[in-house]
This record gives structure tokens, sequence and C-alpha cells, in this order.
């Protein structure tokens, strides 16, 4: 029997009462995280263009576009606030697998609970982890370098997951939508590569169709079965069959793998963030000035070093070759100790002479770091007057070997409600982050996404 049976049994089974205490704690800080990046990122390039495209279709007002004041049909409002809640590579991460669980899950459920109403907080914090738990089993058990973006790929399904439960779909219907989730799945890293707008919207992609996907099954429409691991299911079409089913259902119903996310203290990509660490540790410690830097060398993983590490360049969208530089981030890092959402602005960067710097900065492949490892890395500064200063980390910062608090993701939220374009008031954050702290409380999402609109 294909493995999405058991996914389809587990998500069915679980309720709110079976989450440890742990689970239910982490989604709402994931929440937290999410939502507050999502404010911070309306206005990014790409997210306004999706918002005029959709509005301009008009239909029927069922869900809530975050923080624009608009509603519309639940796909579309998903759609929109993923390609806000990812723009700014600001949003949680599977460091073990470099995916996005939340940005895929969380827009889709939200949506779900509008259009199905009287859809309480309880609801949809166990929807939130399923879907978390399903897409980071997919996504942890793929043992292939990055090719898809898992992101998108396994967020079709652990988003599925999610609308399905919080549309009450039974077995037969869940199946359905997930062998329909499957015929719409993709996701690829060229986008990345390229540095191309698109990236910020792939999760998104799978937000809106695992609505799509569960209404179709909730009428009666049927996919197919073996979405897993049929003759042409998604580990042999997509992975070559390189997965590891052990990891896949490992404690599935005891364990739950939301935990093993990440918030980013930084909004680029997590990649960068270890040599992020540790250039901000080196400034510390040693004071250390960029004007006396001769050369920054830092030793990664053939992944990071391939899909971060290359000397920086601009292309088209300035904000995504920023956010995807490790050269870049880490001159940042070290002449301003902080790296935040002002030095990702399309102005800041064409503006500031410290591109020349980069060039300071060299990555390369260390061979003892297995490949696919987001987490370790070293760097060695040496300075004009012959200093030397070595670092190295094996847990990046908002990891759950070195986690962000509550009290830090809620710092988080402010600075981000705080950024940009749509400021928010201080008594709106309070009453925001008050809802979400208190989530199992609220009887009916709408009164959350009401204070979001």
């Amino acid at each position: 029997m294909d493995s999405i049976s058991k996914f389809v049994e587990h998500v069915v089974g679980v309720d709110f009462i079976d989450l440890p205490q742990t689970i239910i704690d982490t989604t709402k800080n994931l929440l937290i995280d999410t939502i507050g990046v999502g404010i911070a990122g309306v206005d990014a390039p790409g997210c306004n263009e999706a918002l005029q495209l959709v509005k301009g279709w008009g239909g029927r007002k069922d869900a809530t576009v975050l923080f624009q004041g608009f509603r519309c049909p639940a796909p579309w409002a998903a759609f929109v606030n993923s390609i806000a809640m990812h723009a700014l590579d600001f949003d949680d991460t599977l460091d073990k697998s470099a995916h996005h669980a939340n940005v895929s899950v969380l827009p889709a459920a939200l949506a779900a609970a509008e259009v199905k109403g009287e859809t309480s907080g309880r609801d949809l914090i166990v929807a939130v982890a399923l879907g978390h738990d399903i897409s980071i089993r997919l996504a942890l058990s793929l043992t292939r370098p990055l090719a898809w973006t898992r992101a998108a790929t396994c967020g079709f399904f652990g988003a599925t997951a999610a609308v399905g439960k919080i549309l009450g779909l039974d077995r037969e219907n869940l199946w359905n939508a997930f062998g329909l989730a499957y015929c719409q799945t993709a996701g690829n890293v060229q986008g990345l590569v390229d540095g191309a707008l698109s990236k910020r919207m792939q999760p998104a992609f799978a937000a809106k169709n695992a609505i799509l996907s569960s209404l179709l099954a909730e009428k009666g429409v049927t996919g197919p079965k073996n979405v897993l691991e049929g003759d042409y299911g998604f580990f042999k079409l997509y992975e070559h069959n390189d997965y590891d089913k052990n990891i896949l259902l490992r404690n599935l119903g005891a364990e739950f793998t939301g935990e093993m996310l990440s918030t980013k203290p930084y909004p680029c990509c997590r990649m960068t963030h270890s040599s992020i660490d540790l250039a901000l540790s080196l400034r510390n410690s040693h004071n250390i000035d960029i004007n006396n830097v001769e050369k920054i060398t830092v030793f990664c993983s053939k992944m990071v070093n391939n899909l971060v590490g290359q000397r920086f360049e601009l292309r088209d969208n300035y904000q995504t070759d920023a956010q995807f530089s490790i050269p870049y981030t880490v001159i940042i890092a070290l002449i301003y100790g902080d790296v935040f959402l002002q030095h990702f602005e399309t102005e800041f960067i064409k503006e500031n002479a410290i591109l020349n710097l980069t060039e300071r900065v060299q990555v390369v492949v260390d061979n003892n770091i297995e490949v696919k490892n987001m987490m370790k890395c070293s760097m060695e500064v040496k300075t004009i007057q012959g200093d030397t200063y070595v670092a190295k980390t094996e847990a990046t910062k908002g990891n759950p070997l070195n986690p962000m608090s509550t009290e830090e993701c809620m710092d988080k939220f402010r600075k981000c409600a705080s950024y940009g374009k749509n400021q928010l008031a201080p008594d709106r954050i309070s009453e925001i982050l008050k809802a979400l702290r208190n989530l199992e409380k609220i009887p009916d999402i709408r009164r959350l996404t009401s204070l979001l609109f």
C-alpha cells in the first residue's frame, strides 16, 4: 500500500488533544513568525503585481488577503498571502532539508478556515501542525541534493493535509485530495539559481492548489491513489526513488516533526545564516573593522557553495541576488553588526559602495562537511595587519539546537510590523500578538483574520 494511505489515516485520526504541548507552542510561534514576515513582505517585488491581478479577476469575498483590506476567493487569498510570507526569505526553514514548511501550509489553512466558517483556533493549530508534519517527513526522507524546491513539491502535500483537516474530509476524499494535489505538483530550483521572482511564488502555487484539490475532492472528483510510491509516483518521478521510507513514517502519530523547524533571525536564504552568525561573532569578539580586512574565507558544504556561495553580481532582481549571497550578507554583517530588511531594499543595494567589498569574500567547499549540510560552517578572516581570526559553528541561530525564544519571535514580529510602508500601530501589533499567543482560546478564526484585514 502506498505510504500516502498512512498519511491519510494520520491526518484524519489526530485531534488537538493528541498534540504535545511543545508542538502547540511551536506551532503558535511559527504562526507569529510567518504572519510577521508577511506584514513586512506585502510590498516586496512580485507581491503587488499578484495582488492587482487577483483584484482584476474579482469573485466571491471568501477569504482575507492579509493587511490589504481586500477579500477574494480562498485559493487566490492563499496564493497572494503565501507570496508575501515568502518574498523576503524570512520565513521558517527545515535546516536538515532546505525546506520552508509554513509558507504553503499556513496561508492555505487560514483561507480554508474562513471558507468553512466556525473554525476554532484549536482547529487551525492541529491542521497546521499536521501540514507541517506531512511536508517535513517528505522533505526529510529525500536523500538527493536539492533539485526541486521542497517548499513547493513537499508543500503541496503539507498544505493539502492542512486544508483537508480544516474541511473535515473523510479518508476517501482526503486521499483523492492528495492525488489531485500531486497532479499539480511542481517547483524547481532554476528560479532560485537565475534570481527570478518566481522563486517566491512556488509555495504559493502549492497553497492555492491545496484548496482547489480539497474542494474538488469534497465534490467527489477522484485523483490517483499511489501518489508517492507508484510507478509514476512522487519518489520515482521527482527523486529517482532516492528516499528513506523509515524516515518518512518513523513514529508517525507519536512524533510531530514541526519541532524540527527553525525560525530565521535574518531575512535571507537560510544557507547564508551560518556565515552571518560567524561574521557577527568575529566582529563582536575582535572589533573587526571592514577597512582592515584583506580576505574572508568561508568553508561550507557543496550544496551551500553551489546555491549561495558564488561571486556576488547584480542581475535582474537585486533583492533576490542579495538574499542568496554569502559574500553580500557577510559584508553587511561586518559593517552594520546586523542583517535586516533594510539591507535588502533595491535602493540600498544600488546606492552603497559596499558591493566592491564582496570581492574580499571567498566561499570554498569543505569536503569534510556532508554535501547537504546547511549549518556546519567555518570562517577565516585575515587583516591587512597580518592577524587571522577563525570561528566555526554547527548550530545556526534559530535552529532547535540554538532556538529563538517566544519573546525573540515576538520581537521579530514587532520589527517586521513596524517596517516599510505598511507599518502597524503599536496597539494593533499588541492586539494581534495577544490573539496569536492565545490562539487555542479563539472560537472562530475569523476573529483573528479580522485583525489581519
